[in-house]
Order: C-alpha cells, then sequence, then structure tokens
C-alpha cells in the first residue's frame, strides 16, 4: 500500500500530458535546516533573491539529506523527541510531501520490522486518526491479503506492532485536517495525547509554514525541521535532466536547452524562482508545452504560472471562477500598494495585508483564502513586535505581476506635467527602478490594446526633461528594454531605437 503513496505530488498537473512520475525517477535531496526560533528581520529583499524571504535567520543546525535521515531517524538524534516527534515544515511546493515519501521509503528498507504507515490527513475527513487506522487502513490492508475484512486475529497483531514501537505514522499535510475546535495543529495535538497506540508510534508529520508558524501551535514536544531550497545551478540543473530524462530521448537535449536559457543575462528573477521545486516544475513544464520555448512575454509566462498554481491546488483546496478573480484583484492592489507605500516592499505587515484583503479568520477572507492557497506565506515576525507577523508573496516576482494586472492607466507610471513637475497629478515612477519589472510586466499584458501601448512607447521616446536629457535618455532606455515585452511595436519605430 505505501508504494501507491509514492507518486510525484505534481502528477496532476502533468498527466493531462500523459506525464507521470514515481518520486524515486527524479527526486533530488534536499537538505533541512532546525530552526531556532521563528526569522525576525528589518530589512526587505531584492526581487532577484526574492528566495531570501523564507531564509531562516536564527537556527541551530543544517542537515545535508542522508545527514538528517541517519542521525535524526535512524539514530534518534533530536533534541526533544529522541527522533519520536519530526515535523517537516515549509512554504508550498518546498518539497515537505517528497521528502516524507523518502523518509518512508528508507525506513521501510532499512529497519528490520518497521510497519510504515502513510496517511494523506485530508482523507480523515473529520474521523479521529486511530479509528481511521483501523476502520479504514487496516481493512484495506485485509482485502489486499485476500480477505473481506480484517479479522480479530489481524486486529491484535496490529496493536502488538504499535505496544513493541514498530510503527511508523507519516501523516502528510497537518493543514489539511479538518478540526472540529481550534485549528489542526491542537487536533492533532489532541489525538496524539489521548490516543493510547498512537502514543506508542514514531511520527513524522509535514505541515505548511502559515500553520506552523501561524499563532498558538501546541506541537512543542515536537523537532521541526524546515526544508531548504535547491541550490543552483547544481541542483536546479540536476532536476531538470532528471525530468527530461525520463522522456524519449529528444527530450533531454529540450532540457538542456532550458538550463542554457537559465544561464542567459536577464534571468536573474527566473533563476531565483526556480529554487522552489514547485515552481521549477512549473517552469521547465511550461518550457516543454512550448516545445523548448516560453511564452513571448514574461507577462504570458507568469498569466500560465498562476493558472497552472490553481490547477495544481485544485485537488487541495478548490476555488470557483468567481473566487479566483475576487482573490487575484485584491492580490494586485495589495502589491500595488506595498511596492508604492512600504518600507519594506516584500515584507509586508499583518496590518497592512489585512487593510487589502480583511482579516483572516473572517468569513470568506480572502487573506485565509491566499494564505490557503499559499499566495501568501507568514515569512517571520516583526523585528519592533515579535507578536506580530511578516508576510510575503509566494515569490516577489508573483507579487509584481499581481501589481502590473492592478494598474489599468499607463499615466499611473508616467504623467508628465512639464510646467510643473512636482505637481500631484504628476506622477514620475519610471524613474523608480522598484517599478521597472512591474513596467515591463504591464506593457507584456495581453488585455492591454496595441494602440495604448503604441502611445505608451510614443510617450517614452519623445520624453522631454527640460534639465540636460538625463532623465529623456532613461525613457529611452525603458522603451528600448520594453520592445521585448512588446513584440508587435513598429519596426520602423524600434529601427529608430536600435539606431
Amino acid at each position: 500500500m505505501l508504494s501507491e503513496q509514492l507518486r510525484l505530488t505534481t502528477n496532476p498537473l502533468t498527466s493531462v500530458e500523459g506525464i507521470s512520475y514515481r518520486t524515486e525517477q527524479v527526486y533530488v535531496p534536499l537538505g533541512l535546516v532546525e530552526r531556532k526560533k521563528q526569522t525576525r528581520r528589518r530589512e526587505d529583499v531584492l526581487p532577484e533573491q526574492g528566495s531570501e524571504l523564507y531564509r531562516e535567520t536564527e537556527i541551530i543546525q543544517t542537515f545535508e539529506h542522508q545527514e538528517f535521515l541517519e542521525r535524526v531517524l535512524l539514530q534518534k538524534q533530536s533534541p526533544k523527541s529522541q527522533g519520536k516527534r519530526i515535523a517537516i515544515i515549509g512554504e508550498p511546493g518546498a518539497g515537505k510531501t517528497t521528502l516524507l515519501q523518502q523518509i518512508a521509503r528508507r525506513v521501510s528498507g532499512e529497519i528490520p520490522d518497521a510497519v510504515v504507515i502513510w496517511v494523506s490527513l485530508a482523507d480523515l475527513r473529520g474521523r479521529e486518526l486511530e479509528a481511521y487506522l483501523f476502520e479504514v487502513w487496516l481493512q484495506a490492508v485485509a482485502r489486499k491479503v485476500g480477505q473481506a475484512e480484517a479479522s480479530n486475529q489481524i486486529k491484535n497483531d496490529f496493536v502488538a506492532q504499535f505496544n513493541q514501537r514498530l510503527v511508523w505514522l507519516l501523516l502528510d499535510g497537518v493543514d489539511e485536517m479538518q478540526a472540529t475546535v481550534g485549528n489542526p495543529l491542537g487536533e492533532c495535538d489532541r489525538q496524539v495525547r489521548t490516543g493510547s497506540l498512537l502514543q506508542q508510534a514514531r511520527i513524522v508529520l509535514s505541515c505548511r509554514l502559515n500553520l506552523w508558524d501561524g499563532g498558538s501551535n501546541v506541537l512543542d514536544s515536537f523537532d521541526n525541521y524546515r526544508t531548504l531550497e535547491f541550490s543552483y545551478p547544481q541542483q536546479v540543473e540536476q532536476f531538470i535532466g532528471n525530468w527530461f530524462g525520463c522522456l524519449p530521448s529528444g527530450e533531454i537535449y529540450t532540457g538542456q536547452r532550458l538550463c542554457a536559457a537559465l544561464k542567459e543575462s536577464g534571468k536573474e528573477r527566473i533563476r531565483d524562482l526556480a529554487k522552489n521545486p514547485l515552481r521549477l516544475t512549473l517552469l521547465y513544464f511550461n518550457w516543454y508545452l512550448g516545445e523548448g520555448k516560453l511564452p513571448e512575454t514574461k507577462a504570458g509566462l507568469y498569466e500560465q504560472f498562476v493558472a497552472d498554481f490553481y490547477e495544481w491546488k485544485k485537488g487541495q483546496f478548490g476555488t470557483t471562477g468567481e473566487q479566483r478573480k475576487r482573490l487575484n484583484a485584491a492580490l494586485g492592489e495589495l502589491a500595488r500598494e506595498a511596492i508604492d507605500k512600504e518600507e519594506t516592499r516584500f515584507r509586508l505587515r499583518r496590518e497592512f495585508v489585512c487593510e487589502y484583503l480583511g482579516e483572516p479568520d473572517d468569513a470568506d477572507s480572502l487573506f485565509g483564502l491566499a494564505l490557503r492557497l499559499g499566495w501568501l506565506n507568514k515569512v517571520g515576525m516583526d523585528a519592533e513586535n515579535r507578536r506580530k507577523g511578516v508576510y510575503g508573496f509566494f515569490h516577489p516576482t508573483f507579487q509584481e505581476y499581481f501589481a502590473a494586472l492592478a494598474i489599468d492607466d499607463w499615466h499611473y507610471f508616467l504623467n508628465h506635467i512639464p510646467e510643473n513637475p512636482s505637481h500631484p497629478d504628476a506622477s514620475y515612477r519610471i524613474f523608480d527602478k522598484k517599478w521597472k519589472e512591474v513596467i515591463l510586466l504591464w506593457l507584456g499584458k495581453f488585455d492591454i490594446s496595441r494602440l495604448l501601448k503604441n502611445q505608451v512607447f510614443s510617450e517614452l521616446l519623445n520624453f522631454q526633461d527640460n534639465c540636460g536629457g538625463f532623465y529623456s535618455f532613461k525613457a529611452y532606455f525603458l522603451a528600448a528594454e520594453g520592445t521585448r515585452e512588446f513584440r508587435e511595436y513598429s519596426e520602423i519605430e524600434l529601427d529608430k531605437i536600435i539606431s
């Protein structure tokens, strides 16, 4: 039964193209970090290094993959539980489930008589875990061996295995567990404390960062370890090679071309984004579907990323078209205003997020929905007040994309009033480097008419600053870079820029 759980979690996304993998076919070992406490920092991050948002700053120890399996699980060297209670935490797509799968394979292969039981906690559907093990899991085992139902002997043997401490429970997705009262962490703690058999088992669970760090966490007897991102280029390229290497031989070259494309100048944001296993999967799947090419514009690429992200989440947190529309609009407004007004534009104060998305525990809360889906994640605590959380987008590049979606009028970026540049209605965001990527994404949007984009380029090319031409040149260079996002710009005007 365990083998049925060792499929890649992104298979539901890629299977429409006939691509389904087992974890071991593409797996690249991830390291882990044992945290001292939640991250607390004042400084912002650069979008080209956006994965730094999720980097732990207060740690006890960092483990390579094999070292973690050997020391923590097999040799029971963990400070709180001696390897008996382990939590694997991380943001969406960080490899938590995949690591849990590797733990299952390692334990079942190397510990004699170990009984490894995998439970996707969403499958409990309000049922007690101990009852689920007897009424669902054990019955399925009985049918596997040709019995209509588990006999008393099978049940007694199962109890004996718990009492002999042979049972390993691998509990995937505590954040997906239904809780009648309180939150899933409290429900999990209650069941483990009161379940006489569960107390005898070794438990390794996975949980999203938002829930683990979200507030009251009663699972304080668990040693928690956070997954590390891929290294670039080594692990990113290894993952790409594994994925394309399992396809027909002609696709290996397609993967090599993607590795080469990532090394090109101007791909810094994409390279950083690809350090997360899920985001990398979205990238190379789009590369595969495009037969070795990505969409023509950055906006087109991120539009597809967003659609794929919702599709990947559909099995866990299904959303309606109306919900997605409302959420995307609210995220866009939040993203735009954070870039415009916040001192740390990618590290968002809880109060600031609530202004645009409401309180996370309100009915139909967009904040709560964004957290469940993983568009927003808790990235640490406020340096000035440790009681208040700080949040970030799945990656800063998604924040820039959502911000571009929320801007309808080009004059938000440039509203030149030559006779009075300091007028309240004047806007010169085109000269602020923090808006450059948002502008390029905006130029690549498909819902902006060609006529309007031509007008924008005309304004940039003919901008007169009346102060020596410094800003005129900056506007000119922005137009030159913008032609990559608006390939339909007239060839005559493009020749002017080049010459």
